[in-house]
C-alpha cells in the first residue's frame, strides 16, 4: 500500500469511486481509494438504480444530467457493462397542484438542458398500456433517462479509474484521520498510514464517524428505504416474448412511489410517512451487504395505491423485501464541497439519490480539488448550509421528514415544519402575537409577514396567489407611507478590521461609515 498519495477517498460505494474516477480523468493519477469491506458493500449494493432527473434544485439537476450522459459512455471507454436500460421516467398528476409543479419544474430543466415532455392520460396508456389512468389529469416524462445496475456501474467507474493510474485498497479501515506538521493529512488505516493533500468523505452511512475523527459533525443521518420485488406476471412475460419495448419507470407521484419492471416481475418502492431513521450512531464496524428487518404493515396505503394504478400488481407473489439504508440530510439535497473550517477536506456525503448523483458529484469534487473551483454552481449542495443548530435530535426529525417529503407538491418558499421552532430572537413571542408567521432560516425563526388576525395565521401555498399576498401588500404600503421594523437577528455578523477596513466598507455598503467612533 502506497505511504503518499495526493489524494485518498474514503468510501468505495458509487459515491466515492467516481470520486477517484474523476481525479484521475482530471490528470491526477497519484489517488487513492480505501474501502472497509468490498466495495459497493454500503448502500450501492441495494439501491434500485434509478435515475430520475426530476430534481427542484439547480444544483442537483445539473450533477444528475452529467451522470445520466456519462454513463451512457462508460462500457464504451471501460469494457464493462454498466446495465443501463434507458426506457424514461413517467411522472404523473392527479391534481391541478401536481401539474403546476410540473409546469415550474420544467421550467428548471429547460435552464439546464434536461428534455421534459408533458403527456396527456392517454398518452400515458399508450407507453404504459399497463396502467389505469382514471382519475390521470397528465404526466411528464423523461425520455433520456431509466435504470441502472448499481454494482455494474461502480465496478466500471473502478476499472475506469484504475486504467488512469487510481490504485483502490478493498478491506482496509481508516482508523484516524489527523494534521501533521507540514500542514497534510494522514489517514490511518489498519493496513498502514497514508500521507496526503487532499481527503474526500465519501463514506455514505459511516458519514458521521468520518467526520468525528476530524471534529466535524456532519449533518447525515441514514433512513430506511424499503422496496417489494414481485414474482414475475404473465402479461410482462407475453411482452417480452413478442420483444415489445420495456415499460418505463412509472412514478406515481400523488401515491408516492415508484415502479418498473424486474425481469419477468415488477418493483415497487414506496416513499411512505414514518420510516425511521436508522444507523444514527453509525453501523457496526463489521456490517456489510446489512439489510434491515422489512415492515409492509408501513407500506399498506401505497400498495394500495400502486394495485389501483397498476392493476397487475395486485396480482402477483412477493419474491423479495428490501429494507437498506440511505442517506438524508435535513433537506434532501447532498453536501457536496470543502468541509468547513478544515482546509483540503471535502465532503461527498448525505446522497439520497446517490446513484444519480453519483457521476456528477464525483466530477465537481474534481473539478473543485484539481482546478480550485466547480464549474456549476454548487450553492445548493454545499456543506456550509447547515450550522451547529444540526444537532442529533434535529437531523433525526428533519432527515424523516425530508424522506416523507419526497413525493409531496414542493411549492415555492415552501416552509416544514419539523424540529421548529428552534432558534427564537428575544422578540419571537412578540412578534407571534402581532400576527407573525414564521420561516425557518439557518435554524433561527423568522417572521416572513404578518396577518391581521389569528385565524389567518398560518401559511397557504400555491404557485398562484397565495392568501398572504394583500397582507404583504399591506405591509409593503406602510413601510412607503410610514416605517418599517426588521428583526435583525437571523442575519450573519461579520467584523472587518485591520489595515483598508474603512475603506473597504465604504466600497461595499451604501451609506457612509460614521468618521467618529467607527473603529469602536
Amino acid at each position: 500500500m502506497k505511504s503518499k498519495s495526493k489524494v485518498v477517498v474514503i468510501g468505495g460505494g458509487a459515491v466515492g469511486v467516481s470520486t477517484l474516477y474523476h481525479l484521475a480523468k482530471k490528470g491526477w493519477s497519484d489517488v487513492v481509494l480505501v474501502e472497509r469491506k468490498e466495495l459497493t458493500s454500503g448502500s450501492t449494493w441495494h439501491a434500485a438504480g434509478l435515475l430520475p432527473l426530476f430534481n427542484m434544485s439547480y444544483s442537483v439537476g445539473q450533477l444528475h444530467k452529467y451522470a445520466v450522459k456519462l454513463y451512457k459512455t462508460l462500457e464504451e471507454e471501460t469494457g464493462q457493462k454498466v446495465g443501463f436500460s434507458v426506457v424514461s421516467n413517467i411522472r404523473l398528476a392527479t391534481t391541478q397542484d401536481r401539474m403546476d409543479e410540473y409546469y415550474q419544474y420544467s421550467g428548471v430543466a429547460k435552464t439546464i438542458g434536461v428534455d421534459v415532455k408533458f403527456l396527456t392520460p392517454e398518452q400515458v396508456k399508450e407507453i404504459w398500456p399497463l396502467c389505469n389512468i382514471d382519475g390521470l389529469i397528465g404526466a411528464i416524462q423523461h425520455p433520456e433517462d431509466g435504470y441502472i445496475q448499481p454494482a455494474d456501474l461502480t465496478q466500471a467507474l473502478a476499472k475506469g479509474a484504475r486504467d488512469k493510474g487510481a490504485e483502490i485498497y478493498r478491506n482496509t479501515s481508516v482508523t484516524g484521520i489527523t494534521k501533521n506538521k507540514n500542514d497534510l493529512w494522514e489517514v490511518e488505516t489498519d493496513k498502514g498510514l497514508i500521507e496526503c493533500e487532499h481527503v474526500v468523505s465519501c463514506s455514505g452511512n459511516f458519514a458521521r464517524q468520518t467526520g468525528k475523527m476530524v471534529g466535524l459533525d456532519v449533518p447525515v443521518i441514514p433512513v430506511e428505504h424499503q422496496y417489494i420485488v414481485t414474482d414475475d406476471h404473465p402479461e410482462i412475460l407475453k411482452r417480452k416474448e413478442q420483444e415489445l419495448p420495456e415499460m418505463g419507470v412509472l412514478r406515481d407521484s400523488d401515491g408516492s412511489w415508484y415502479m418498473r419492471e424486474e425481469r419477468g416481475g415488477l418493483i415497487l418502492g414506496p416513499y411512505e410517512k414514518g420510516a425511521p431513521v436508522c444507523y444514527v450512531d453509525g453501523p457496526d464496524k463489521e456490517s456489510e451487504f446489512e439489510l434491515f428487518q422489512e415492515d409492509l404493515e408501513r407500506l399498506e396505503p401505497h400498495i394500495e395505491s400502486a394495485m389501483h394504478r397498476v392493476p397487475i400488481f395486485g396480482e402477483v407473489g412477493v419474491k423479495k423485501v428490501y429494507n437498506g439504508a440511505i442517506c438524508y440530510t435535513p433537506d434532501g439535497s447532498p453536501i457536496v464541497g470543502p468541509a468547513w473550517g478544515l482546509k483540503n477536506f471535502w465532503l461527498n456525503e448525505g446522497h439520497s439519490f446517490g446513484i444519480t448523483a453519483a457521476g456528477g458529484a464525483g466530477w465537481q469534487i474534481a473539478e473543485w480539488i484539481v482546478d480550485g473551483e466547480p464549474t456549476i454552481d454548487m450553492l445548493g449542495v454545499d456543506p456550509r448550509r447547515f450550522g451547529d443548530y444540526a444537532t442529533e435530535a434535529y437531523l433525526i426529525k428533519k432527515n424523516e421528514e425530508a424522506y416523507a417529503n419526497v413525493f409531496t407538491v414542493h411549492y415555492p418558499d415552501e416552509e416544514r415544519e419539523e424540529g421548529r421552532p428552534l432558534r427564537q430572537a428575544p422578540c419571537y413571542d412578540r412578534l407571534k402575537n402581532l400576527g407573525a408567521v414564521f420561516g425557518h432560516k439557518f435554524g433561527w425563526e423568522r417572521a416572513n409577514w404578518f396577518a391581521p388576525s389569528k385565524e389567518l395565521q398560518k401559511d397557504d401555498w400555491s404557485f398562484r396567489r397565495s392568501k398572504w399576498f394583500n397582507h404583504v401588500g399591506n405591509e409593503c404600503i406602510n413601510v412607503q407611507d410610514n416605517a418599517g421594523l426588521l428583526d435583525m437577528t437571523a442575519f450573519a455578523k461579520c467584523r472587518i478590521s485591520g489595515p483598508g477596513a474603512e475603506e473597504f466598507l465604504d466600497y461595499l455598503v451604501a451609506n457612509k461609515i460614521p468618521k467618529k467612533n467607527w473603529k469602536s
